[in-house]
């Protein structure tokens, strides 16, 4: 296999992040509970843990799109990342069908907490 030029990478891993948070706020902003393709997450637990798996891979995906060679850069991302994620949550009150529920806010956090200690021991690609 050939080797991708690292200005690709680059591109093509800001266009993932851009999408997840694309993806992010669809499934935080908008009442898709008529829709039949998409089923309720109570299965995993009001969607506690896809909330923390879903702000993680935003962390990871931020970091391999922006790189993370200054920590002071990467904690200001992360804490955008949070806050993001309470504005989607206070957001949802007036939505039809969707609640203000403070323990995704508390998920949200601990996905980009868990991502933020995990990445202390990622080798970092040179």
């Amino acid at each position: 296999m050939g080797h991708i030029p690292k200005s690709n990478f680059n591109l093509f891993t800001k266009i993932l992040f851009f999408l997840w948070l694309s993806a992010i706020t669809f499934i935080s902003l908008v009442d898709y509970s008529s829709i039949g393709a998409i089923t309720s997450t109570k299965a995993f637990g009001s969607g506690f843990w896809l909330h923390i798996a879903g702000y993680f891979v935003a962390g990871v995906l931020f970091s391999m799109a922006f790189g993370r060679t200054r920590q002071k850069w990467m904690l200001i991302a992360l804490i955008a990342l949070f806050l993001l994620g309470v504005l989607f949550e206070v957001v949802q009150i007036p939505i039809p069908k969707r609640t203000f529920n403070p323990n995704d806010i508390v998920a949200n956090g601990l996905g980009l907490a868990g991502f933020y200690v995990w990445q202390k021991f990622w080798p970092k690609r040179e």
